[in-house]
């Protein structure tokens, strides 16, 4: 599985987005400069033992009210994160994709 790495200017837009807390696992890293970043936004890094038997972490459902809420931050983020060379129409796709496999 590939690993997730935390820099500073992803825990701050963490932070803009409403996010209190990080879940570190075995796959994911943060920077040095990340974790400074994040005690200092008080957002939580708590660690999670993945295990077989529980999955490190649970996707929860999104409310139908707020899909399309979603649905633009999402694609605005990407859009924002990975530059113009992306195509929206591909981001929406993926993004209801993933929305309605949440349950």
């Amino acid at each position: 599985m590939a690993k997730t790495i935390y820099t500073e200017r992803d825990v701050e837009d963490a932070a803009r987005r409403g996010v209190k807390e990080i879940a570190l696992t075995d796959d994911v890293y943060l920077t040095d400069v990340a974790r400074e970043r994040a005690e200092k936004l008080g957002i939580v890094l708590r660690t999670v033992v993945a295990s077989s038997a529980q999955p490190a972490t649970v996707m929860p459902s999104v409310p139908k009210e707020n899909v399309e809420q979603v649905v633009s931050q999402v694609k605005a983020d990407v859009i924002a994160k990975l530059g113009s060379s992306v195509d929206p129409v591909m981001i929406e796709r993926i993004v209801r994709r993933v929305l309605s496999q949440l349950k």
